[in-house]
């Protein structure tokens, strides 16, 4: 599973259309070994985001992913093109996380009195570039309770409707509008700590 993880994450393939897209889906569902690598090779990219968002450390992101990876694959057969593929692996993706993730919780709170999370370096470099800014949001982001990262995830970084976010979640509207709401304003006061956050948090809120 790992070369072929490292195999699609270095060679994405362009989307097709539905029904090649249906065919790669069937292909992998029954073992065909380039079928797997399509579907990898669209998915892989877009779940190892979703993961790194919703995960609490690189390591835990890369577990989730390639978890995440292995559960399309293997429900690859299910998917019909009712939604976008994407969607269909955001979805997949958003609750192979939020069950390693509350296993991994139940775990932590036997061993909390002796958790001590490390401290992140002092002094902030208001200079860097773009690819720091996300780093640092998603740093922030995973200090979050996971019911909040998940729908600031699907509304801001992969631009679902707060609608479309309910659905993936599986939770009412209002739920997820209460959480998004939540989540913003804890994300909002960690971010006014950061001078290079705090410049554009507005904007970024409102698109």
């Amino acid at each position: 599973m790992k070369s072929m993880v490292e195999h699609c994450a270095n060679n994405p393939i362009a989307v097709p259309e539905m029904k090649d897209i249906l065919d790669i889906c069937q292909r992998a569902a029954i073992g065909d070994e380039e079928g797997r690598k399509k579907l990898m090779g669209l998915l892989f990219n877009r779940i190892h985001k979703t993961a790194s968002y919703l995960s609490e450390s690189i390591e835990e992101a890369e577990d989730v992913a390639q978890t995440a990876c292995i559960e399309v694959l293997a429900s690859a057969g299910m998917f019909r093109g009712d939604s976008s593929l994407h969607r269909w692996a955001d979805r997949v993706t958003i609750f192979t996380a939020a069950k390693m993730i509350q296993k991994k919780t139940r775990r932590q709170r036997l061993w909390e009195t002796y958790f001590q999370p490390p401290e992140p370096p002092p002094g902030v470099d208001t200079t860097v570039g773009s690819a720091e800014v996300r780093h640092r949001l998603a740093a922030l982001i995973r200090k979050l309770k996971y019911s909040q990262r998940e729908i600031l995830l699907l509304r801001y970084i992969h631009g679902y409707t707060i609608n479309e976010a309910a659905e993936i979640c599986g939770i009412p509207v209002e739920t997820a509008r209460g959480r998004l709401k939540k989540g913003r304003t804890v994300l909002k006061k960690k971010v006014m700590t950061d001078p290079l956050l705090r410049e554009w948090i507005d904007e970024w809120m409102q698109q």
